[in-house]
């Protein structure tokens, strides 16, 4: 009897081991890119934009990555500017004239003033304010401009598309990197364009 129950435990175990081996791949499985905002990569530093004066003073070179992440959002979705197709210089100009900027800050809720398509979501101070999952969901939905703040809250950045964890394709308006983790960003800027 007592070797009955061991060849019983012993077949119970291998299928036991069998059935994890073949699930164990697709639990680690490298995850592959699920979404793409495919918005056009402005540089803030950019000719003829660049030495433009922001409402502050500052030049876009020195401090235009925010204006410049939305102007490419902007440009993705068809949103002209004074009958222009966006871009980070005439956004600029825009801004100054119709009370979008606080020194060289943006004034996020000035923006939807360019079309009724646009709406303001919110501007969200802490990094997990808006989980990945949420993230990845607005990405897939493809109407959400999501501007991420990184670099310890220095700079900002045009989320573009995700890996399907927690590793975010960005438009960077002032670096060469092309990705952050969620681990990286410490706010955010949203907007709805329909």
């Amino acid at each position: 009897m007592k070797m009955f129950k061991k060849m019983i435990t012993s077949i119970a175990l291998s299928a036991a081991v069998m059935t994890a081996t073949v699930v164990t791949p697709a639990l680690v499985a490298p995850q592959t890119a699920e979404a793409a905002f495919s918005a056009p990569l402005f540089k803030q530093y950019s000719s003829p934009w660049g030495d433009d004066l922001m409402g502050g003073g500052n030049t876009m070179s020195e401090s235009g990555c925010t204006v410049t992440s939305v102007a490419m959002a902007l440009r993705h979705k068809g949103i002209t500017v004074s009958g222009l197709a966006a871009d980070p210089g005439n956004l600029n100009s825009w801004l100054k004239s119709n009370g979008g900027y606080s020194g060289n800050l943006l004034v996020w809720g000035a923006v939807p003033k360019l079309s009724s398509r646009i709406t303001f979501q919110g501007r969200y101070t802490s990094g997990t304010s808006i989980a990945a999952s949420t993230l990845r969901t607005y990405l897939d939905a493809g109407n959400k401009a999501i501007i991420a703040n990184v670099r310890s809250g220095g700079h900002w950045v045009l989320l573009t598309g995700h890996n399907g964890g927690t590793v975010f394709n960005v438009n960077d308006p002032g670096y060469s990197q092309t990705t952050y983790n969620y681990s990286d960003i410490v706010g955010y800027g949203v907007y709805t364009i329909n």
